[in-house]
Protein backbone atom coordinates (compact mmCIF):
# COMPACT_ATOMS: atom_id res chain seq x y z
CA UNK A 1 0.00 0.00 0.00
CA UNK A 2 1.20 3.11 -0.91
CA UNK A 3 0.74 6.75 0.96
CA UNK A 4 -1.65 8.12 -1.64
CA UNK A 5 -4.14 4.82 -1.48
CA UNK A 6 -6.50 4.72 1.38
CA UNK A 7 -6.54 2.77 4.11
CA UNK A 8 -8.84 -0.19 3.62
CA UNK A 9 -11.09 -0.89 6.90
CA UNK A 10 -13.58 -3.88 8.09
CA UNK A 11 -15.33 -3.22 10.84
CA UNK A 12 -16.35 -6.29 13.39
CA UNK A 13 -18.95 -5.13 16.12
CA UNK A 14 -21.40 -6.50 17.82
CA UNK A 15 -23.72 -3.09 18.55
CA UNK A 16 -24.94 -1.46 15.42
CA UNK A 17 -25.34 2.14 16.54
CA UNK A 18 -21.19 1.89 17.34
CA UNK A 19 -20.90 0.40 14.10
CA UNK A 20 -22.57 2.91 12.10
CA UNK A 21 -20.81 5.69 14.16
CA UNK A 22 -17.32 4.01 13.03
CA UNK A 23 -18.23 3.96 9.24
CA UNK A 24 -19.67 7.30 9.54
CA UNK A 25 -16.49 7.96 11.29
CA UNK A 26 -14.14 6.75 8.84
CA UNK A 27 -16.68 7.57 6.03
CA UNK A 28 -15.80 11.13 6.77
CA UNK A 29 -11.80 10.95 6.50
CA UNK A 30 -10.42 10.50 2.40
CA UNK A 31 -7.51 8.82 4.06
CA UNK A 32 -9.50 5.33 4.71
CA UNK A 33 -11.81 3.14 2.95
CA UNK A 34 -14.69 1.05 4.58
CA UNK A 35 -14.74 -2.24 2.74
CA UNK A 36 -17.47 -3.72 5.37
CA UNK A 37 -19.19 -3.52 8.39
CA UNK A 38 -20.25 -6.75 10.33
CA UNK A 39 -21.51 -8.23 13.28
CA UNK A 40 -20.55 -11.49 13.24
CA UNK A 41 -17.27 -13.64 12.43
CA UNK A 42 -18.62 -15.33 9.70
CA UNK A 43 -19.69 -12.58 7.64
CA UNK A 44 -16.50 -10.60 8.26
CA UNK A 45 -14.41 -13.82 6.27
CA UNK A 46 -16.04 -13.65 3.08
CA UNK A 47 -15.94 -9.53 3.10
CA UNK A 48 -11.86 -10.38 4.12
CA UNK A 49 -11.82 -12.54 1.10
CA UNK A 50 -13.39 -10.20 -1.32
CA UNK A 51 -12.03 -7.04 -0.30
CA UNK A 52 -8.61 -7.58 1.58
CA UNK A 53 -8.33 -5.03 3.69
CA UNK A 54 -5.56 -3.52 5.92
CA UNK A 55 -6.97 -3.67 8.87
CA UNK A 56 -9.50 -4.90 10.94
CA UNK A 57 -11.35 -3.37 13.71
CA UNK A 58 -12.87 -6.49 16.16
CA UNK A 59 -15.08 -5.47 18.63
CA UNK A 60 -14.48 -7.86 21.97
CA UNK A 61 -18.25 -9.00 21.93
CA UNK A 62 -19.43 -10.28 19.02
CA UNK A 63 -22.64 -12.03 17.88
CA UNK A 64 -21.97 -16.10 18.37
CA UNK A 65 -18.27 -15.69 19.08
CA UNK A 66 -15.91 -13.87 21.74
CA UNK A 67 -14.24 -10.84 19.84
CA UNK A 68 -10.73 -12.00 21.53
CA UNK A 69 -10.90 -15.52 20.06
CA UNK A 70 -12.04 -14.09 16.83
CA UNK A 71 -8.81 -12.25 16.41
CA UNK A 72 -6.91 -15.10 17.33
CA UNK A 73 -8.66 -16.58 14.03
CA UNK A 74 -8.22 -13.23 11.98
CA UNK A 75 -4.46 -13.27 12.70
CA UNK A 76 -3.95 -17.10 11.85
CA UNK A 77 -6.24 -16.88 8.62
CA UNK A 78 -5.12 -13.53 7.46
CA UNK A 79 -1.67 -12.31 8.73
CA UNK A 80 -1.59 -9.29 5.96
CA UNK A 81 -4.65 -8.12 7.80
CA UNK A 82 -3.90 -5.63 11.43
CA UNK A 83 -6.12 -6.62 14.14
CA UNK A 84 -7.06 -3.64 16.37
CA UNK A 85 -9.16 -4.94 18.85
CA UNK A 86 -12.02 -2.39 20.37
CA UNK A 87 -12.90 -3.22 24.20
CA UNK A 88 -16.47 -2.45 25.64
CA UNK A 89 -14.78 -2.14 28.48
CA UNK A 90 -11.05 -1.82 29.01
CA UNK A 91 -9.36 -4.17 31.07
CA UNK A 92 -5.37 -5.37 31.55
CA UNK A 93 -6.55 -9.42 31.35
CA UNK A 94 -7.67 -8.07 27.81
CA UNK A 95 -4.71 -6.57 27.28
CA UNK A 96 -2.87 -8.82 27.81
CA UNK A 97 -4.69 -11.54 25.66
CA UNK A 98 -4.81 -8.86 22.65
CA UNK A 99 -1.24 -9.07 23.21
CA UNK A 100 -1.48 -12.83 22.62
CA UNK A 101 -3.84 -12.82 20.00
CA UNK A 102 -1.44 -10.86 18.03
CA UNK A 103 -3.30 -7.77 17.74
CA UNK A 104 -1.80 -4.58 16.36
CA UNK A 105 -3.38 -2.23 18.83
CA UNK A 106 -5.79 -2.17 21.81
CA UNK A 107 -8.13 0.90 22.62
CA UNK A 108 -11.40 1.42 24.65
CA UNK A 109 -14.86 2.60 22.85
CA UNK A 110 -14.09 5.73 24.44
CA UNK A 111 -11.06 6.74 22.17
CA UNK A 112 -11.84 9.93 20.18
CA UNK A 113 -11.31 9.81 16.53
CA UNK A 114 -8.00 11.35 15.90
CA UNK A 115 -5.93 8.81 18.29
CA UNK A 116 -8.33 6.63 16.54
CA UNK A 117 -7.48 7.07 12.93
CA UNK A 118 -3.58 7.29 14.22
CA UNK A 119 -3.99 3.70 15.45
CA UNK A 120 -5.07 2.54 12.31
CA UNK A 121 -2.70 4.24 10.05
CA UNK A 122 0.14 2.84 12.00
CA UNK A 123 -0.98 -0.64 12.31
CA UNK A 124 -1.58 -0.33 8.37
CA UNK A 125 1.94 0.13 7.83
CA UNK A 126 3.03 -2.90 10.38
CA UNK A 127 3.42 -0.89 13.40
CA UNK A 128 2.65 -3.06 16.64
CA UNK A 129 1.41 0.00 18.78
CA UNK A 130 0.46 -2.07 21.28
CA UNK A 131 3.75 -2.65 22.38
CA UNK A 132 4.18 0.84 23.63
CA UNK A 133 0.47 0.38 25.06
CA UNK A 134 2.14 -2.45 27.22
CA UNK A 135 4.91 -0.35 28.94
CA UNK A 136 2.31 1.66 30.80
CA UNK A 137 1.32 -1.25 32.46
CA UNK A 138 4.10 -3.18 34.26
CA UNK A 139 2.07 -6.07 35.38
CA UNK A 140 0.66 -6.83 31.95
CA UNK A 141 4.25 -6.65 30.31
CA UNK A 142 5.68 -9.30 33.39
CA UNK A 143 2.72 -11.61 32.21
CA UNK A 144 3.91 -11.26 28.50
CA UNK A 145 7.30 -12.01 29.82
CA UNK A 146 6.33 -15.39 31.00
CA UNK A 147 3.91 -16.49 28.83
CA UNK A 148 7.17 -16.17 26.51
CA UNK A 149 9.37 -18.25 28.99
CA UNK A 150 6.43 -21.14 29.13
CA UNK A 151 6.24 -21.46 25.14
CA UNK A 152 9.97 -21.10 24.89
CA UNK A 153 10.14 -24.36 27.01
CA UNK A 154 6.97 -25.81 25.33
CA UNK A 155 8.52 -25.50 22.13
CA UNK A 156 11.72 -26.88 22.67
CA UNK A 157 9.05 -29.83 23.28
CA UNK A 158 7.30 -29.95 19.99
CA UNK A 159 8.08 -32.80 17.51
CA UNK A 160 9.68 -31.70 14.54
CA UNK A 161 6.13 -32.93 12.65
CA UNK A 162 3.72 -30.11 13.69
CA UNK A 163 2.42 -28.58 11.57
CA UNK A 164 1.56 -24.64 11.37
CA UNK A 165 -0.56 -24.85 8.01
CA UNK A 166 -4.52 -24.83 8.41
CA UNK A 167 -5.84 -27.94 5.76
CA UNK A 168 -6.20 -25.08 3.27
CA UNK A 169 -3.09 -24.07 3.55
CA UNK A 170 -1.75 -27.20 2.82
CA UNK A 171 -4.03 -28.33 -0.22
CA UNK A 172 -2.93 -24.77 -1.91
CA UNK A 173 0.86 -25.49 -0.79
CA UNK A 174 0.46 -29.05 -3.27
CA UNK A 175 -1.00 -27.06 -5.91
CA UNK A 176 1.60 -24.31 -5.60
CA UNK A 177 4.61 -27.29 -5.68
CA UNK A 178 2.51 -28.34 -9.23
CA UNK A 179 3.38 -24.96 -10.72
CA UNK A 180 0.22 -23.70 -10.71
CA UNK A 181 -0.75 -20.05 -10.69
CA UNK A 182 -3.03 -18.18 -8.27
CA UNK A 183 -5.50 -17.62 -10.37
CA UNK A 184 -5.25 -21.27 -11.55
CA UNK A 185 -5.42 -22.49 -8.12
CA UNK A 186 -8.20 -20.03 -7.26
CA UNK A 187 -10.17 -21.75 -10.40
CA UNK A 188 -9.80 -25.27 -8.98
CA UNK A 189 -10.56 -24.67 -5.64
CA UNK A 190 -13.51 -22.38 -6.69
CA UNK A 191 -12.21 -19.24 -4.63
CA UNK A 192 -10.73 -15.54 -5.94
CA UNK A 193 -6.64 -15.73 -7.02
CA UNK A 194 -6.82 -13.11 -4.31
CA UNK A 195 -7.90 -15.71 -1.49
CA UNK A 196 -5.20 -17.92 -2.54
CA UNK A 197 -2.55 -14.61 -2.57
CA UNK A 198 -3.40 -14.24 1.17
CA UNK A 199 -2.92 -18.09 2.31
CA UNK A 200 -0.06 -17.98 0.28
CA UNK A 201 1.29 -14.78 2.49
CA UNK A 202 -0.15 -16.50 5.01
CA UNK A 203 2.19 -20.07 4.53
CA UNK A 204 5.49 -17.62 3.74
CA UNK A 205 5.09 -16.24 7.33
CA UNK A 206 4.14 -19.58 8.90
CA UNK A 207 7.13 -21.46 7.67
CA UNK A 208 9.41 -18.00 7.57
CA UNK A 209 10.58 -18.25 3.99
CA UNK A 210 10.71 -15.82 1.51
CA UNK A 211 9.46 -17.39 -1.52
CA UNK A 212 7.37 -20.29 -2.48
CA UNK A 213 9.73 -22.57 -3.62
CA UNK A 214 11.38 -22.43 -0.04
CA UNK A 215 7.93 -23.42 1.25
CA UNK A 216 7.69 -26.38 -0.69
CA UNK A 217 11.17 -27.37 0.06
CA UNK A 218 10.20 -26.93 3.73
CA UNK A 219 6.87 -28.90 3.86
CA UNK A 220 8.70 -31.26 1.74
CA UNK A 221 11.68 -31.78 4.95
CA UNK A 222 9.71 -31.92 7.60
CA UNK A 223 6.89 -34.71 6.25
CA UNK A 224 3.84 -32.04 4.98
CA UNK A 225 3.94 -33.07 1.51
CA UNK A 226 5.17 -36.12 -0.19
CA UNK A 227 6.42 -37.20 -3.31
CA UNK A 228 4.36 -39.58 -5.15
CA UNK A 229 5.19 -40.88 -9.30
CA UNK A 230 1.75 -39.66 -10.60
CA UNK A 231 0.48 -38.56 -14.09
CA UNK A 232 -1.59 -35.84 -15.58
CA UNK A 233 -0.25 -32.81 -12.92
CA UNK A 234 1.61 -29.86 -13.47
CA UNK A 235 4.61 -29.90 -14.75
CA UNK A 236 5.96 -27.53 -11.57
CA UNK A 237 8.71 -27.48 -8.61
CA UNK A 238 8.28 -30.64 -7.44
CA UNK A 239 5.73 -33.26 -9.86
CA UNK A 240 3.78 -35.55 -8.25
CA UNK A 241 3.81 -33.53 -4.74
CA UNK A 242 0.33 -34.46 -2.59
CA UNK A 243 -0.10 -33.17 0.80
CA UNK A 244 -0.25 -36.22 3.48
CA UNK A 245 -3.94 -36.35 5.00
CA UNK A 246 -4.31 -34.69 8.34
CA UNK A 247 -4.36 -37.96 10.29
CA UNK A 248 -0.51 -38.63 9.51
CA UNK A 249 0.56 -35.10 10.84
CA UNK A 250 1.86 -34.18 14.12
CA UNK A 251 -0.07 -32.08 16.48
CA UNK A 252 -3.82 -30.90 15.98
CA UNK A 253 -5.01 -28.09 13.76
CA UNK A 254 -8.46 -26.33 13.04
CA UNK A 255 -9.75 -26.14 9.43
CA UNK A 256 -9.31 -23.01 7.42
Amino acid sequence: MTQTQAVRVIIVEREPLYRRGLVGCFAADKRFEVVGSVETPDQAYEIIDDASPDVALVGTTLVNAPGLLFATEMRRRYPAVAVIVVAADESDDELFSAIRAGASAYCGRDIAEDPLYELVMRSSRGEYVINEQLLSKPYVAERVIEQFRANSVTEQTLPNAFMPLTDRELEILGKVSDGMTNAEIGYELGISAQTVKNHVTSILRKLAVNDRTQAVVTALRRGWLTIEDQSGQHSGLNQGITALPTSRLGGQRRNG
